[in-house]
């Protein structure tokens, strides 16, 4: 049985199947250095069902700050993150395989094209990734560490 459970885990988490997400992420997202620490925070928040929802829609004045003001909204984030770190090295490696982006030496990542299918993904999860991209932007990478409430990568 508990192999079946994992064998489950593995197919849902899969990064073939995920790092669309990713893409996602970064082809919405500005250049900045050192912007590939951004990618932590993409699939914690995504399956996170909260952070999910919250991530859904984005109003006029919507910011980081508005969007995970409340400390219930950002609960568990941090341990989420090292859950997911793993799998989101994964990620990144197959999208840089692929020739989706580029890392640079600054440690940032460049969107150079769409190599992946997102078709597959839950609309709501790609629409989370999209709108995440908008909110980081506006900001420093240690900020928005910061403003999540994030104190070790």
């Amino acid at each position: 049985m508990a192999n079946a459970i994992h064998q489950l885990g593995v197919l849902n988490h899969n990064p073939y199947l995920l790092a669309p997400l990713l893409q996602v992420f970064y082809q919405h997202l500005e250049v900045q250095p050192k912007n590939i620490l951004l990618s932590y925070l993409v699939l914690p928040l995504i399956f996170s069902p909260n952070s999910l929802q919250n991530l859904q829609r984005l109003a006029g004045g919507s910011t980081l700050n508005t969007k995970f003001s409340a400390p219930s909204s950002v609960e568990g984030l941090e341990q989420r993150l090292l859950d997911f770190k793993g799998l989101t090295n994964l990620c990144m490696l197959v999208l840089k395989e692929q020739g989706t982006v580029t890392i640079n030496t600054d440690l940032s990542i460049k969107f150079l094209n769409s190599q992946m299918t997102v078709s597959h993904c839950k609309k709501e999860q790609v629409t989370a990734a999209k709108n995440l991209a908008k909110l980081v932007t506006p900001f420093l990478v240690r900020d928005c560490f910061k403003i999540l409430r994030i104190k070790q990568l």
